[in-house]
């Protein structure tokens, strides 16, 4: 049987091992980065271009250590992160009120409407499904960790995290 992704579609073999990599090293690959000066959602966006980086490569049969290579291809692209922060300009603090300051009222009607939505439709999910999908984009715990902290299986965590997506996507997208 043919690995398929989330949505129940045939991934084909260079993107199942990525898939795998990701189940199998991703939360430490991200600890690995937070651990070196990074935020949290920082470490999870220089994850997410390591693997999009995979994702473009043709040599993905030639890794003989998968979690080493990770570990390098996330070291370097730290290191491109760090280069481009440095060599970019810095904005002044009057640069970035005059930012916030752009954003009309419309702008902040809408916003709020648009998280009163996302709270509604959040707040007609399942218990235990509310509770795994808030501790996931609240809290960022990690799916072990929410396993851990709801005393329930990575596997009944991933599945939760499933049905929630899917229906707060089909509850707000039909509004």
């Amino acid at each position: 049987m043919r690995p398929r992704d989330a949505g129940g579609t045939v991934i084909d073999g260079k993107r199942a091992r990525i898939a795998d990599w990701v189940r199998r090293w991703n939360a430490d690959l991200t600890r690995f980065v937070e651990r070196r000066g990074r935020s949290r959602a920082d470490a999870q966006d220089l994850a997410q271009e390591v693997y999009l980086r995979l994702l473009r490569t043709n040599l993905i049969d030639l890794i003989e250590e998968p979690q080493a290579y990770l570990y390098r291809m996330a070291s370097n692209v730290a290191a491109e992160w760090r280069q481009r922060a440095h060599e970019s300009k810095p904005h002044s603090a009057d640069e970035l009120d005059l930012l916030l300051e752009t954003r009309t009222p419309e702008f902040r009607v809408d916003e709020a409407q648009n998280q009163a939505r996302f709270h509604a439709a959040l707040d007609s999910l399942d218990v235990m499904v509310r509770a795994v999908v808030f501790l996931k984009l609240r809290e960022g715990m990690t799916n072990e960790e929410i396993a851990h902290h709801l005393g329930v299986t990575k596997r009944m965590v991933r599945r939760h995290l499933v049905t929630g997506y899917a229906e707060l996507r089909a509850r707000l997208i039909s509004e």
